[in-house]
């Protein structure tokens, strides 16, 4: 979900996202764009970068790709990092459960896959192969054999079909894939 207004303030653009996006903001230092996801509050004078806000995580992510990025936590009764700045590369992360914001680096080269279709796999294992493929084509997948869960795939997919990366798969490590 994304809120706006029909037309933004005079001295900010303001959203509110629940769920995942990408957004590519155009500069405007005299009307800084301010998003709301869950307990945070992220603004940005331009830039791109994704922002993960889904409720039944319990947590919000913002991955910049571009420019740079400050992010609060909303909740006034933290004792931790009230607030992050990131740049091109960093990950930041509102956990709920601690209420702490934390300053990562992007360690996952598929956090717009769910936009691009663009996967990139090197030694993942296949349960975590198969956690991308749910999310970025919006299906659900089970393994029959929890043993699978180990097998490592080395693979490359540029906006390819879902049949076709189950093909690759059940080629790759002999098993047979059943709708």
């Amino acid at each position: 979900k994304l809120k706006y207004p029909k037309k933004f303030g005079r001295n900010t653009r303001e959203v509110t996202i629940e769920g995942e996006a990408f957004f590519e903001v155009k500069p405007d230092k005299n009307k800084p764009f301010i998003i709301h996801a869950g307990k945070a509050q992220i603004k940005v004078l331009g830039t791109s970068f994704n922002v993960s806000a889904y409720p039944e995580t319990k947590q919000v992510e913002v991955i910049v790709e571009t420019g740079k990025v400050q992010v609060l936590n909303k909740t006034t009764e933290t004792l931790q990092t009230n607030e992050l700045i990131l740049t091109p590369g960093d990950k930041g992360t509102l956990v709920y459960s601690s209420n702490s914001l934390l300053k990562t680096t992007n360690q996952n080269p598929n956090f717009l896959a769910w936009k691009t279709h663009n996967l990139t796999f090197k030694a993942t294992s296949l349960v975590e192969v198969i956690g991308n493929l749910e999310k970025v084509y919006k299906v659900n997948i089970r393994l029959a054999d929890s043993r699978l869960n180990g097998l490592l795939l080395t693979a490359q997919f540029n906006n390819y079909s879902l049949d076709f990366i189950l093909k690759v798969i059940e080629n790759t490590f002999k098993i047979e894939v059943q709708e």
